[in-house]
């Protein structure tokens, strides 16, 4: 099945659960771009319940949530942008731990520069911030959720370390 490049499926973790969502890319390309640079406080997406089929699939219902209270955003159909080597730039990469209310992500960021972790999250806090090969613990979960890519809201990173 050939993905819609004008959609991506995710799942927006907020803080009383799991929501998976159609989203409409506005023309971005990138996940973190649309995030980053939806104008407003809301964004308009489709709620897919696949458990509510139909002859045509699952039943779309529409959905508008608050961007501040998304705390996850986890990719599950997102179709590759392509690579643009003339806008490649060399990355440092830094595992780090990111507590976030009752959540916890281990995972990889890549920064352009080496800067003090309190200027980073001063930074990011209106952004939402790519982590790779993240690992994710909530609270009361026994098991992680392992995901190669994850947008995590700089606004609710509550401590932020570096590990070795």
């Amino acid at each position: 099945m050939q993905a819609n490049p004008s959609l991506a499926v995710v799942d927006l973790y907020l803080s009383r659960g799991r929501v998976r969502a159609e989203i409409p890319m506005q023309g971005f390309t990138r996940l973190s771009d649309l995030f980053n640079n939806t104008p407003g406080d809301f964004l308009a997406g489709w709620i897919r319940l696949a458990s509510i089929a139909t002859e045509g699939g699952a039943v779309r219902r529409d959905l508008v949530v608050r961007l501040a209270d998304v705390r996850l955003v986890r990719p599950i159909d997102e179709v590759p942008t392509p690579i643009v080597l003339d806008a490649i730039r060399e990355r440092l990469p830094a595992r780090v731990v990111i507590d976030m209310d009752d959540w916890q992500v281990t995972g990889d960021l890549q920064l352009v520069d080496r800067i003090r972790w309190l200027d980073f999250v001063t930074g990011v806090r209106n952004r939402f911030v790519s982590v790779n090969n993240a690992s994710i613990r909530f609270a009361g979960v026994a098991d992680p959720l392992e995901c190669p890519f994850v947008l995590i809201n700089g606004a609710r990173i509550s401590a932020l370390y570096e590990v070795a």
